[in-house]
């Protein structure tokens, strides 16, 4: 499944990373969404228990960015939330009775399956692995339609069509469960279909917490559809039509730092027809509607993989479309970034992202001409950061920035 904003960390293999920059900005309504979700399975789980406490807990800000520019319109618009429980006031009885156990791995192993729990859930989600050294059992837990219990962990699913997909005996005598749920394309992809629940405990520990749980309100999601569709008033239509002939001309870009370790070093990356490419990300499969729209501009240099000669390159999102003009980009900046590096292969010697640059747009042609403008500013300079150096020694003096690019306008994506 694609999704577009990683939610939290990976949950038994449901989640896939994407390249951070092919993402665009949340619309109101999707992060609007997301944040009603989280706070409703926030709600949903117990947090004022007398022999628990809270370790740790996701945030239900809603989600600012996604990964992916179809994620809530082409994949199901996935939300999540993590929660972890420590044991408190624990009786010295009890203690005693762990320090008698806890004497070897098996016994450390049942101890922290009866003082430690782990609950994730994800909103959206059609798949789930379960790895366990002992046999899972599939109990009948209302309300839920399916329900796979092993010694230490479960897997709670709501939703139409959930079954045990595939059980295989591995060979260091672990049992691997593959749960499914099928995904119905006919209705809108922000509307919630399933509700998968992984709980890392022993199963009293998952039945304490069921019991304290609201299973009613994680219930009462499946089905709902809150994502409105923008109004008349926020959409712009712009009628423009690709070049019927392509420009003339090739592809031009070119960098110079100065200060730190560089004094006025002056790069041009070498032409490459794949790797170099301006376009217009739309963020929304109704073309008329831009107003959450970017341009990226992607230059790259062809790999070298016989000399492996070490290439550089510039990617930068511009949060306006199909016009000239000037933006500012600072640092964390959600709808516009200016990144680079030279000297890549395998990582890059130096890479840099934006500490205050203006960008210039002097040139927006038509699908089929080209994208030109300039940039100068201040950037943020990191040495070989895909080593394992110290942090003072990845971390390099700022530089001063300027250069100029054009490049060729492709096809609008969404």
């Amino acid at each position: 499944m694609k999704l577009v904003c990683i939610i939290w960390a990976m949950l038994s293999g449901l989640y896939t990373a994407s390249f951070a920059q092919e993402g665009r900005p949340a619309l109101a309504s999707e992060t609007t969404e997301d944040g009603r979700v989280k706070t409703i399975l926030q709600k949903a789980l117990p947090h004022d228990l007398p022999d628990w406490r809270v370790d740790d807990e996701s945030k239900t800000e809603g989600v600012a960015w996604f990964h992916d520019g179809g994620a809530a319109v082409k994949y199901p618009f996935s939300h999540g939330f993590f929660i972890r429980y420590v044991r408190q006031n624990v009786s010295e009885a009890e203690k005693e009775k762990w320090r008698k156990i806890a004497v070897d791995m098996a016994g450390i192993q049942k101890m922290l399956d009866e003082t430690e729990c782990e609950i994730k859930i994800l909103v959206n989600g059609f798949s789930a692995n379960l790895e366990t050294d002992g046999t899972a059992k599939n109990r009948s837990i209302t309300p839920f339609d399916l329900a796979l219990v092993g010694p230490r962990e479960s897997r709670l699913a709501m939703g139409t069509g959930w079954k045990i997909a595939k059980t295989e005996n591995l060979d260091d005598q672990q049992t691997a469960y593959s749960l499914a749920a099928p995904q119905n394309h006919a209705v809108p992809m922000t509307q919630i279909q399933t509700v998968l629940v992984a709980v890392k405990g022993s199963p009293a520990v998952l039945d304490y917490f069921l019991k304290n749980t609201d299973v009613a309100a994680l219930r009462a999601l499946v089905g709902q559809q809150k994502v409105s569709r923008p109004t008349a008033s926020s959409t712009v239509k712009i009628g423009e039509k690709p070049l019927v002939k392509p420009v003339a001309g090739v592809n031009e870009i070119e960098i110079t730092l100065n200060g730190g370790d560089f004094q006025h070093r002056l790069i041009r990356l070498k032409h490459s027809e794949q790797g170099e490419f301006g376009y217009l990300r739309n963020n929304h499969p109704d073309p008329a509607v831009t107003d959450n729209a970017t341009t990226r501009i992607l230059i790259q240099e062809d790999d070298d993989f016989k000399m492996k000669n070490k290439a550089g390159f510039l990617d930068i999102t511009i949060p306006f479309i199909r016009q000239t003009g000037v933006f500012e980009v600072q640092p964390g900046a959600e709808k516009a970034s200016f990144s680079g590096g030279i000297n890549c292969w395998e990582g890059c010697e130096y890479s840099f992202d934006a500490d205050g640059l203006t960008i210039t747009v002097t040139r927006y042609d038509p699908v089929g001409g080209f994208i030109e403008g300039t940039f100068t500013g201040d950037v943020n300079v990191v040495y070989k950061a895909h080593l394992s150096l110290d942090n003072d020694q990845k971390k390099r003096p700022n530089a001063q920035i300027q250069g100029r690019f054009k490049v060729r306008r492709k096809a609008d994506r969404y």
